[in-house]
């Protein structure tokens, strides 16, 4: 009973929508009705003529082109109905774009793509619904691959291994000091490496401490791949650039301090900055004017010598990292908001910034550190992992979209006129 009230308040809401809509467009026929949407003849007539065009005497449209069509359109409209619902939108400025960008690609501007089109008899309002559908439904195609899609980790080293992807094709031209019997000289190795930090040179430091056969050739041992390297050698090596020494290394039965002479090969790097702020929560414009002043009155007691972690804890709304003094850690490009990406790009080491306002509030943050950080094997890995997604959302996606149709209301009030 309970249903056949809720279909019946559907189908009501549906009608008014559609007499609504058919007072405005000299009583438009509906279709379809899909939950609390319908579909029209208008709409149809659209659909119809925008893909007529595709088919020619060699290539003529299937005998069921109008129920192919019909079924696509609710098929589109339950996935842009589920995209709404999950809050997945296309704003009017990345619409605005995408237009942009296909008026580009057919060698137009915006207004001769629209005069263009409305001289075939397509309105430019309906092309940008359509567009703005498009982008919509490739938008929950991505949020399937990414929250309903999972990859083993697994399936990805096969796939790396199947592509012949290298997850770094770098070779360094290595030195090395070994130190044997690491039980008894541990402490020995660690001297060595802070003799070097204090200035004495590599090749002084082989020379004197290394028991290696290379030590009058320096300790060097040639270009070598990570792959062809002991594995806690790769590991040390990939983060030096070229003329750094690692710590010390230990493989088991000895210990080693390496020296990155060179290094060659494509290798993908991103400077992170470890960053610090304090957050006050502020969300009109009366309230970001206070959270302002505030912050500006905090800056100042850190200049005047208060400690910025201290003043952190007691007074930043990001409860999160007020706890550890403000700190956010070691924080990569694209991982925050545009306006506080940018302060940290630009400030100085330890310096403290203005307020900066973004969608949070406002802030205030210093940066204590900078890095250039290896990520070749992670986008190496992520591009794999992506390819998997995509492949596996692909074949699921349908029977996902089929799960939808099996679960809404779809009543097909009239067949389309043709």
């Amino acid at each position: 009973m309970k249903q056949l009230i809720k279909s019946a308040a559907i189908v009501f809401c549906a009608v008014l929508s559609a007499s609504a809509l058919a007072q405005s467009t000299f009583m438009d026929r509906v279709l379809v009705i899909i939950n609390e949407d319908v579909i029209t003849q208008s709409e149809f007539d659209y659909r119809m003529n925008t893909i007529a065009r595709e088919f020619t005497a060699e290539n003529p449209a299937p005998p069921n082109l109008a129920q192919q069509l019909l079924e696509g359109m609710i098929s589109d409209r339950l996935q842009v109905q589920e995209a709404n619902r999950r809050g997945i939108e296309v704003s009017d400025q990345e619409l605005n774009a995408a237009i942009g960008r296909f008026a580009t690609q057919q060698n137009a501007s915006v207004e001769q793509l629209q005069a263009s089109l409305e001289a075939e008899g397509q309105p430019f309002a309906k092309f940008r619904e359509s567009v703005r559908d498009t982008l919509t439904i490739s938008r929950l195609t991505d949020y399937y691959a990414r929250t309903r899609v999972v990859v083993p980790d697994y399936e990805i080293d096969v796939a790396i291994d199947q592509a012949g992807l290298s997850a770094d094709n770098s070779e360094y031209l290595v030195a090395r000091i070994l130190i044997t019997n690491p039980e008894v000289n541990a402490g020995l190795a660690q001297k060595i490496r802070d003799e070097i930090e204090q200035g004495m040179s590599f090749q002084q430091a082989v020379l004197t401490y290394s028991e290696a056969p290379d030590a009058q050739e320096g300790g060097l041992i040639g270009w070598r791949k990570p792959d062809n390297l002991p594995a806690q050698w790769a590991e040390a090596l990939k983060e030096l650039e070229a003329g750094q020494v690692s710590q010390v290394v230990s493989t088991g039965n000895a210990l080693h301090i390496l020296k990155m002479h060179e290094r060659k090969g494509d290798r993908s790097e991103i400077i992170q900055a470890k960053v610090s702020h304090i957050l006050i929560k502020a969300d009109s414009n009366v309230a970001k004017s206070q959270a302002s002043k505030k912050l500006f009155n905090l800056r100042q007691r850190i200049l005047d010598g208060e400690n910025f972690e201290d003043l952190a804890r007691i007074y930043s709304d990001d409860t999160g990292s007020a706890a550890n003094g403000g700190s956010l850690g070691w924080v990569s490009p694209g991982e925050m908001v545009q306006p506080f990406e940018e302060a940290f790009k630009q400030i100085a080491l330890n310096q403290i910034s203005q307020p900066i306002n973004t969608q949070f509030g406002m802030h205030i943050l210093k940066v204590e550190d900078r890095r250039k950080k290896n990520v070749t094997e992670q986008i190496t890995r992520a591009r794999a992992e992506n390819m998997l997604r995509r492949q596996r959302a692909d074949r699921e996606f349908g029977q996902w979209v089929r799960e939808l149709l099996e679960g809404a209301y779809v009543e097909h009030v009239a067949a389309p006129v043709i």
